[in-house]
């Protein structure tokens, strides 16, 4: 699936001096993702809006108001770079702007790297299970060593829906609502900066349960729409299962702590005919099959086909007439 994606976009390559700049900018932005993975750790942006809020929660007080401030500081200033980065690119020139743009668009989504590191734990969560409890923790903040392999099996299809959601569906979600008024990348940064903020600082203990309250209320309030969204695409990405997942994710969607993450999970849970768990948090798709690491192909194809499918609408939406 991921190759057929990449050979699409090379194909498109090919007319992009015809295409629409957002257009343009989304295509090149998703064959840099799938063709050459993630940038290194120096230039890339979310590592360096990571040092950044690590910068700011050593010098914060651990309270609401200074998280707050990190929060519109890092969120504010990843827009704003952004955009002084694409004019820079602008005024050099030769496409220079729509090439700085794709890198930052790029930044945002995870495609190879969701894929790739989904594919490879659950892989060994099935061949070397001690080896894929110590690389657990890549994808999900649980205890992994006292997961059984159903669980850690669980954990995997969980963690690759919900960044489904993350990484591909919300970052595309705020370009195209924003690229008509020319700030697309801008806010996809934006996204990408809270919910880095959210995965950093927004975990509900002693030292960050302040602090991070802001961030976690941001990228609650930022992945509220996009996380609904992926229903209907995780529905249509599997049509011989599509009513179950839909009837799946409007019951169980409320039992995860967060208001978000129980759409794409129990959409998944429907579409695959599965029961997924975090023990003693929750469960969705309630009555489905203990999942098996068989079941990992189908969740991986799942989830490359409602990828496939994002990045399509996406293109639709960019040729419609504005």
């Amino acid at each position: 699936m991921l190759f057929a994606i990449s050979g699409a976009v090379l194909m498109i390559s090919d007319i992009l001096q015809f295409a629409p700049v957002p257009l343009a900018i989304l295509l090149l932005a998703v064959g840099m993702d799938l063709m050459l993975g993630e940038p290194p750790a120096g230039v890339h942006p979310v590592v360096l809006m990571g040092r950044l809020i690590s910068l700011l929660k050593g010098r914060a007080r651990r309270t609401r108001g200074w998280g707050l401030a990190i929060a519109l500081v890092v969120i504010l200033s990843s827009a704003g770079v952004g955009h002084l980065l694409i004019a820079a690119g602008d005024l050099l020139g030769l496409g220079m702007g729509v090439l700085v743009s794709a890198y930052l668009l790029k930044s945002t989504i995870a495609i190879r790297c969701l894929i790739q590191t989904s594919s490879e734990i659950g892989r060994l969560v099935e061949e070397d299970f001690n080896r894929a409890k110590r690389l657990l923790p890549a994808l999900v903040s649980r205890n992994p060593q006292k997961l059984t392999r159903t669980q850690a099996t669980s954990a995997v299809i969980e963690s690759l829906t919900e960044n489904y959601v993350d990484t591909i569906v919300s970052p595309l979600f705020y370009y195209l609502l924003f690229s008509p008024i020319g700030l697309g990348v801008e806010a996809a940064l934006a996204f990408k900066a809270t919910n880095t903020l959210d995965s950093m600082l927004g975990y509900r203990t002693v030292e960050l349960r302040e602090l991070g309250w802001a961030s976690a209320r941001i990228d609650d309030l930022a992945n509220w729409a996009p996380a609904r969204l992926s229903l209907p695409i995780l529905a249509a990405a599997r049509p011989s299962r599509a009513g179950q997942a839909l009837r799946v994710a409007l019951r169980d969607h409320a039992a995860t702590p967060s208001p978000n993450s129980g759409w794409p999970m129990a959409a998944a849970a429907g579409a695959l005919g599965i029961r997924l768990e975090k023990p003693g948090v929750y469960v969705v798709g309630e009555g489905g099959a203990e999942p098996s690491t068989g079941d990992l192909k189908p969740a991986l194809r799942l989830v490359e086909t409602a990828i496939a499918l994002a990045v399509a609408g996406s293109v639709l939406v960019l040729l419609l007439p504005t």
